[in-house]
């Protein structure tokens, strides 16, 4: 009895060794596939590891201690919508997010659903005939009219100052070391463009630098940068790095640092398939329209105050994250033109700023920049991120 006790156990482990991880090899197959471009293959690899795990987890187990994202309706959805597959690409992607939301997924959608339109991008696919020939039009061109970079009309009341930032030189590792400088005149007007940030010029920037006699392509650490951008009062500083990928790529690594903590808000990275002038322009781009929608423009109401700390109706889902800005206001009465009577909006009374510093799924916790501030914020006042 021992005997085939033992056998049996030695069967089940072998089992589970061989055998209920093959949803983690093909999610391996896809993102590897995915990354070479062969978005074909990756396509038939994430489907199979929906068709054995249909999960979406910012965490789950793989084997033993081993933890990894695994988001295989993303990864599908943005796979399919590189095939040109934009129908099946935005059933994927908006179940990936009903499921566990996340940036990478919701930038992938507002590309499916920016300006030009889904409807657009449907024509094209079920076009069986091949369209006329077209004038030649750099990729970069129809990024220009297609993409989330062009300004786009929100609904959100504008309250103070957006966020600023300030832009550094990128640290070259291995590159040409003007790559540095041309992805910092780009980061800065792809910042500009999508008018969301209030951008430090790099002029002005310079000027300050002097003045404390320092040089732009001096400015490599991090807690330099956060001193100096703390210093000209900017919320945010952005840095990163350039280095050579393979076959001739680019990848560029960026991150935003709140210069109150000297913490990391969000990263990004982007890649250009060469260090030709148009491929570094959209991956900057990119990177912009990345940190766009990582730093939303996000409104709610008070809920609670207590001493330094206030309680906000808002949290992660709406894509607040630890170290944003917000600002606290009241409204106060209408403002009417004089002679026809239109209701133009309402007057608005700003409170406090406030640096948002614990965050949960549906509220979030504020300490008020100014000590005593929170005094005069009261249940049912409004905010507005930086």
């Amino acid at each position: 009895m021992k005997t085939l006790i033992t056998a049996l156990l030695v069967l089940l482990i072998s089992f589970s060794n061989g055998f209920g991880d093959e949803w983690f090899r093909a999610y391996e197959k896809g993102q590897e596939a995915m990354k070479n471009g062969d978005y074909e293959a990756a396509a038939r690899f994430f489907k199979e590891a929906i068709d054995q795990k249909d999960q979406e987890s910012d965490k789950i187990r793989t084997y033993g201690m081993h933890f990894i994202e695994y988001y295989p309706n993303r990864e599908l959805g943005i796979t399919l919508f590189h095939l040109k597959k934009f129908d099946a690409a935005q059933h994927y992607l908006q179940k990936s997010i009903r499921t566990e939301p996340s940036n990478r997924a919701r930038n992938f959608l507002n590309r499916l659903t920016d300006k030009s339109g889904i409807a657009k991008n449907r024509a094209s696919e079920k076009k069986v005939t091949p369209p006329p020939p077209e004038p030649a039009v750099s990729k970069t061109q129809k990024l220009a009219t297609q993409s989330p970079a062009v300004p786009e009309k929100s609904n959100v009341k504008m309250v103070g100052e957006r966020m600023s930032v300030a832009v550094f030189p990128f640290e070259n590792k291995g590159t040409n070391q003007n790559l540095g400088e041309v992805i910092l005149d780009k980061l800065i007007t792809a910042l500009l463009n999508i008018e969301r940030f209030r951008v430090i010029e790099r002029s002005q920037l310079e000027r300050i630098l002097e003045e404390q006699k320092l040089s732009m392509s001096g400015i490599i650490d991090a807690s330099t940068a956060v001193e100096l951008g703390k210093g000209i009062g900017v919320d945010v500083i952005l840095l990163g790095s350039v280095s050579p990928g393979t076959r001739g790529s680019v990848s560029l690594d960026a991150r935003a640092i709140d210069t109150e903590t000297a913490t990391i808000i969000v990263a990004h990275d982007a890649e250009s398939r060469s260090s030709d002038a148009q491929r570094i322009k959209e991956a900057v781009e990119q990177l912009a329209i990345q940190f766009k929608s990582s730093l939303p423009l996000v409104e709610g109401l008070v809920i609670g105050v207590e001493q330094n700390q206030i309680t906000l109706d808002v949290g992660r889902r709406k894509g607040l994250k630890k170290g944003m800005k917000c600002i606290i206001y009241k409204e106060g009465a209408d403002v009417k033109h004089p002679i026809t009577g239109e209701l133009l909006g309402k007057e608005t009374n700003i409170l406090c700023q406030g640096l948002i510093t614990e965050i949960f799924d549906r509220y979030s916790y504020v300490r008020p920049l100014n000590a005593d501030a929170w005094q005069n914020v009261s249940v049912g006042d409004k905010f507005l991120t930086k």
